[in-house]
């Protein structure tokens, strides 16, 4: 085995033709001839001394080794690229603006003392924030965003992400609403009567099938805060994000619904937020902290010396 001449290309091919789902898939990505993928991968194959891909299928699948192996070079391949990314914003400078995407499902609160020490690290930095509940993976992709806090919900592995917290969601109602007067542990029967508020993704097809709907009748909106009225204002019940309406529940503004089965669970979902960015797009430095910072619970170090 001769480790020693693995090059990034490699891995990039290996990557590609994984994504691709086919050596020909690969060919069309990169621009290549299907012949020069093939021997990549073959050439691979034989420096590490084991094969990558079962070729005895229709199309080429991933040997143990193969499965094995994937994580680490796409780990490779994003350190590389955060390399390259982070030394061409520093020999450029410090960026003047990161635009920074949020899911509507975190409390902005909660993300302030992150967003105050960027401030003292990093004062010359603006950071311009878009706040959404969908579309924020899309961003990130076609470069109008340049890291996110976002739901890890089906997305594509072109995204680099780390863990940042988890939110649950909770059933919720107006006081005077009949499900949060009523003293009996509340049934699929007792919601599926009951007015809805669902939070909807509004580039979604009418007829897309939706997920999450107990109730006959529903209405859909495609923000948080028109959702979080509405639920106030006791013309429904529906699930939210418990930190935007603990404060909500303390002040008995919204009761807690005691639901005793949700979609055979005895609770509602709970969603990971991952801080995440364009694998082939890496943020500069200062975006760097403040995405690091984000999976990592704080910041370690500064980078602002290095531009006074």
């Amino acid at each position: 085995m001769d480790m020693d001449s693995l090059t990034i290309d490699q891995l990039m091919v290996f990557t590609t033709a994984v994504d691709a789902g086919s050596f020909s898939g690969a060919a069309r990505a990169l621009n290549r001839a299907q012949s020069a993928i093939t021997y990549s991968i073959q050439k691979l194959e034989d420096q590490i001394g084991t094969p990558l891909f079962d070729r005895n299928d229709y199309r080429p699948t991933l040997t143990a080794s193969g499965k094995a192996l994937l994580p680490r070079a796409r780990r490779i391949l994003a350190d590389v690229n955060e390399f390259r990314g982070q030394a061409k914003a520093m020999v450029r400078g410090l960026e003047a603006e990161v635009r920074l995407g949020l899911s509507e499902l975190l409390p902005v609160a909660q993300l302030a003392p992150y967003l105050k020490t960027f401030r003292a690290q990093f004062p010359t930095v603006a950071i311009r924030i878009v706040r959404e509940s969908f579309g924020l993976s899309e961003m990130l992709i076609e470069g109008t965003l340049d890291i996110a806090l976002l739901v890890d919900l089906g997305l594509p592995n072109v995204l680099d992400r780390t863990h940042h917290s988890t939110v649950d969601l909770v059933a919720v109602a107006a006081p005077d609403h009949p499900l949060a007067q009523t003293s009996r542990p509340i049934t699929s029967d007792m919601l599926r009567e009951e007015l809805q508020i669902v939070l909807t993704d509004p580039r979604k097809h009418s007829t897309t099938p939706d997920y999450g709907i107990a109730a006959l009748d529903s209405w859909r909106v495609t923000d948080l805060t028109t959702k979080h009225t509405l639920l106030r204002e006791g013309l429904g019940w529906g699930s939210m994000p418990e930190p935007l309406v603990a404060a909500d529940i303390a002040a008995g503004r919204l009761v807690l619904l005691q639901v005793e089965r949700w979609d055979g669970s005895d609770h509602l979902p709970r969603f990971d937020i991952v801080a995440a960015h364009y694998r082939q797009r890496p943020p500069g430095p200062a975006g760097t902290e403040l995405l690091a910072a984000f999976g990592e619970g704080a910041f370690k170090t500064s980078l602002m010396a290095s531009y006074m």
